[in-house]
């Protein structure tokens, strides 16, 4: 999934390109990203990146509001571009991010739960609070 999802990418750099899988549409990297400030989906992890899915019988939906929000797309199912929009004004740029902001982010969270989760019942929540504002402030 990820040769082909950088295979269109490298040609269409700013388009939210979207693969169908099954019964599913995923989408990848910074695309996924922008999907999931959009629209509310859910990231997920693929190997070093993110991933977003929705079902197909919701593609009319999100091609709508990418409409909306004058965003070119790319809908590729079986290796075959099924539906392509260019915008004169692309306003992909407008909703891009830094992966890697977001990944530090993630990991901040991740040791949070962590420390939670190996101190519950060691210490009292004053404490725990105060560990919380530590690793938030590294």
């Amino acid at each position: 999934m990820l040769e082909k999802y950088y295979m269109y990418k490298i040609k269409y750099k700013e388009y939210i390109v979207m693969l169908k899988y099954g019964n599913f549409y995923e989408i990848l990297g910074n695309d996924a990203l922008i999907i999931n400030k959009l629209f509310g989906y859910k990231l997920n992890k693929l190997s070093n990146t993110f991933k977003v899915g929705f079902p197909v019988s919701s593609l009319h939906n999100i091609i709508s509001r990418l409409n909306n929000y004058m965003i070119n797309y790319l809908v590729v199912d079986r290796d075959e571009i099924i539906k392509i929009r260019d915008f004169e004004i692309n306003n992909y740029n407008k909703y891009t991010f830094d992966e890697t902001i977001l990944k530090y982010n993630l990991l901040v969270i991740s040791e949070i739960t962590k420390y939670l989760n190996d101190n519950l019942l060691d210490e009292n929540i004053t404490i725990k609070l105060e560990k919380i504002k530590e690793i938030i402030n590294e």
